[in-house]
């Protein structure tokens, strides 16, 4: 085998791979607008520079037939790729939305290494590697401290009597941001078969007005400032 062929070889192979775990990440850890706004870009950059560029190219610069530890070098290559790969995963997965949590009438993001708590009283709001983030309802107000407070969390299960009160219509924010007017219009027109409303959403003390679907009765967007 040639080394370009080897090369090739490695190439496809970290291109499924990686693939394959970017749909992951799109279409379950992070669909939008959460991949938008959770700064996971960043590593993920990272990963697939490690991955698909440097696995590769290292491959191409030790790859010689016939070159006694060939395998043990490969090898190397390999392992390094995979702890890479578990290291990224990990981190990118951590830092995912386990939970959307709604309190005084907003959405708080709760990462996946905080929603994880053994304190939360149903099993449909414990996430799953294979679920995308799950919607709570925080009933009492004593509690300022989403964090402090998994054992108050119940499901979300009532748009009309938890969120609805609390929604901004596309009227609403056109009023309160005039500057934002055109992105909002753009937005109802994007969603116009959705039946859409604002809300708050706070992650990690930074606000986001996000786009939710009464229809799909979950977050689809949000307003870039």
């Amino acid at each position: 085998m040639t080394k370009t062929k080897a090369t090739l070889i490695h190439l496809s192979l970290s291109i499924i791979v990686i693939g394959l775990f970017i749909l992951t990440v799109l279409y379950i850890w992070y669909p939008q607008p959460f991949f938008a706004i959770s700064g996971v870009i960043e590593p993920l950059k990272l990963l697939i520079i490690v991955d698909v560029i440097v696995g590769p190219l290292l491959t191409f610069i030790v790859y010689k037939k016939g070159k006694k530890n060939l395998k043990f070098d490969l090898s190397v290559i390999v392992i390094m790729q995979i702890v890479a790969l578990i290291y990224g995963a990990f981190t990118i997965y951590s830092g995912r939305a386990g939970l959307l949590v709604v309190n005084n009438g907003q959405f708080y993001y709760l990462a996946e290494k905080f929603a994880s708590n053994d304190e939360l009283q149903f099993a449909e709001l414990k996430p799953s590697i294979f679920t995308p983030p799950k919607m709570a309802y925080m009933p009492s107000s004593n509690y300022l401290d989403v964090y402090s407070a998994y054992a108050e969390f119940v499901p979300l299960d009532s748009f009309e009597e938890m969120l609805l009160p609390y929604s901004l219509s596309v009227a609403n924010m056109q009023a309160q941001f005039s500057s934002k007017q055109e992105q909002i219009e753009l937005l109802s027109k994007k969603y116009s078969t959705e039946d859409i409303v604002f809300f708050i959403l706070d992650k990690e003390n930074i606000k986001y007005y996000v786009v939710f679907s009464i229809k799909q009765n979950r977050i689809i967007d949000y307003l870039k400032f």
